[in-house]
């Protein structure tokens, strides 16, 4: 999906494939990155950190005292925008002055990549095994006393109860005595307002902090900033007035997303300890529960303008931003169109959101049409997500109707001339991507171009190997090896083959036979996907990486709706509901990567349980 950096064969594939496109039109792949400033930059120096491994252990040998060694990256490994992730680490759990005062009074805290002889002496960080962030306790002999990795839900309360469970001390409180009663109150979803507290001048950087967040759960993103910002003149010396700062600069992570504050049941804590980084232990939540939690989350990061706009996705430049988010907002609004009928004490509220982020994805102004990068994904996406309401709901019908039939038409028009559709350049899941979506839009009554299906289906064809396997390029340029069997990239392109034979299905262009065994494919080959699990890049296990898992795993399920075996799709259905209910986060929601973030994964994993929902008897 929006979901893959173009490797260099990519390049000349899209200067073949992309129409013609004037010079003001042409995008830009320009990556325009936020920087912090220098006050919101002193985010996490409150911790004494060492630099040193080494140095560290021979201090914690003469100390008592265990290492604590956070590791915000390892020498080979596939994570992409690694200073990003560390400034959400310093900006999240190390710039809570509770957390930063235990680890320089209970840890000798050491700040340092993994690499050289570090990775030797320490296998707990080899590649696959460490995904970071994360951090190793060390015993005072250098032996590794626990570790945590794949760190994608940061919890301070969480994180604090860990740490001082290592130190062998109670963990103390994130807030002051003052407000400690107001932040329960905003763990437990509840509004506040600056009317109601009373606040001494040297609490006003912790208040303004607790209010924007407040605020911003509301969906009142730019008073939350304001609020935010108001903290440097209270007390500019407070590391929470940093804090604040980060999150006023949009590159904090409780506005992307990636922070929680909430209550959570005591399961959940053992994060970590039971089970592998930020990921929840097994049966922390039933499936009910999940969209109860993962409904909630959504709600609270919707813009006012109804939008979802944490994901900070940029390998087609930061001109695409706007498609991304516009794909991501969607994926958010169908999501919670799902939830609808699961969560029903907070209907009101779910279709308020749901008519925003569709009133958001009628309007082209929240578009960038000029770039060609990510457009693909904000087409097909608000086409589904916009006929699943004109097909379910006469209101939306009259109201939506000629918003479906303009996406149908922005998506059409970017089809290259031999038929196939790109993101950044062309391949086979894209061009399926639009082939299911155009299908979408024809079953909710939008017209659609025969001839485009026609070009579109014998593109995706010609991409098919013999095997049954699809190229992560598509092949549009190459009609002469169709034959060959390409049997070693089946389990490269496991991931996408029952998308890919799923667009042809659905079009008259493959058999049952075909598409149930591209899903055999994928159940078969499914570790190759799971290895690249919350890396924001490619991997070197066929190439699969974060980015890929929910885009393949929805699409997997919807491609288990058409199958024609039933016992066998019976089958499927339980094995895939499995795998999905095996990884919410802590807190109930899910995540694939940083980049994408967790307004994405969440809704496209509520989307896949949805059609499973669907598809079990």
């Amino acid at each position: 999906m929006f979901l893959v950096r173009p490797w260099l064969l990519g390049l000349a594939l899209l200067l073949l494939s992309v129409p013609t496109l004037t010079a003001q039109q042409k995008n830009s792949t320009k990556k325009i990155r936020i920087e912090p400033s220098q006050f919101s930059g002193q985010c996490g120096s409150q911790v004494l950190w060492r630099d040193d491994v080494a140095s560290a252990v021979k201090e914690s040998a003469s100390s008592g005292k265990p290492v604590f060694w956070y590791v915000p990256t390892i020498a080979g490994s596939f994570m992409d925008r690694k200073p990003v992730i560390d400034q959400y680490m310093m900006a999240g759990p190390f710039a809570w002055p509770a957390i930063a005062e235990m680890l320089n009074q209970h840890f000798i805290p050491v700040k340092s990549p993994a690499s050289g002889d570090l990775k030797k002496r320490f296998p707990e960080i080899k590649t696959y095994a460490f995904v970071e962030p994360g951090f190793l306790i060390l015993n005072p002999d250098g032996s590794v006393k626990d570790k945590i990795d794949q760190l994608t839900t940061l919890d301070p309360y969480w994180l604090m109860r860990l740490i001082a469970g290592w130190a062998g001390v109670p963990a103390t409180p994130l807030w002051s005595p003052e407000l400690t009663e107001l932040a329960d109150q905003f763990r437990q979803g509840k509004p506040l307002s600056e009317q109601q507290v009373a606040i001494p001048q040297n609490r006003q950087a912790e208040l303004a902090l607790l209010l924007g967040m407040s605020l911003f759960r509301e969906g009142k993103h730019d008073q939350a900033r304001t609020t935010w910002a108001s903290a440097k003149a209270s007390q500019p010396d407070h590391p929470l007035a940093w804090k604040a700062a980060a999150e006023a600069e949009n590159w904090g992570p409780f506005i992307r997303g990636f922070e929680i504050h909430q209550k959570l049941p005591e399961k959940a804590y053992r994060a970590g300890l039971d089970s592998r980084g930020s990921a929840a232990p097994a049966n922390t939540w039933t499936e009910p529960q999940l969209w109860q939690q993962s409904t909630a989350y959504l709600l609270g990061m919707q813009n006012e303008n109804g939008g979802w706009l944490d994901s900070d996705y940029d390998f087609g430049g930061t001109d695409s931003l706007p498609n991304v988010h516009m794909a991501v907002t969607a994926l958010c609004g169908q999501a919670l169109w799902e939830s609808l009928s699961r969560c029903p004490d907070m209907k009101q509220e779910i279709r308020g959101a749901v008519i925003r982020a569709a009133n958001f994805c009628s309007d082209r102004k929240h578009l960038n049409l000029d770039d060609r990068d990510e457009i693909l994904w904000a087409q097909a996406y608000r086409i589904r997500f916009l006929a699943k309401l004109v097909a379910s709901d006469p209101e939306f019908r009259r109201t939506y109707q000629t918003a479906l039939q303009t996406a149908v038409a922005d998506l059409e028009s970017i089809q290259t001339r031999r038929g196939a559709w790109y993101h950044e350049y062309a391949n086979s899941f894209v061009t399926a991507t639009a082939l299911s979506a155009l299908k979408v839009a024809a079953n909710a009554g939008a017209s659609v171009d025969q001839a485009k299906i026609q070009k579109g289906r014998a593109a995706l064809a010609n991409d098919r190997f013999a095997s049954g396997a699809f190229p992560y390029f598509s092949r549009e340029k190459n009609r002469s090896s169709n034959a060959d069997s390409g049997e070693k990239k089946i389990p490269e392109s496991s991931g996408r083959m029952p998308l890919c034979e799923l667009g042809l299905w659905l079009w008259g262009g493959s058999t049952d036979e075909r598409l149930q065994f591209a899903l055999q494919s994928a159940f078969e080959n499914h570790p190759y996907l799971a290895a690249g699990y919350k890396y924001d890049n490619h991997t070197s296990t066929m190439a699969y990486g974060g980015f890929f898992f929910w885009y393949d795993m929805r699409s997997r399920a919807e491609a288990l709706s058409y199958l024609k075996d039933e016992a066998q799709q019976a089958a499927w259905v339980q094995q895939h509901r499995r795998l999905v209910l095996a990884l919410p986060e802590l807190d109930g929601c899910f995540v694939d990567s940083h980049e994408l973030g967790r307004c994405y994964g969440t809704a496209m994993a509520l989307l896949t349980l949805a059609l499973l929902d669907q598809t079990d008897p």
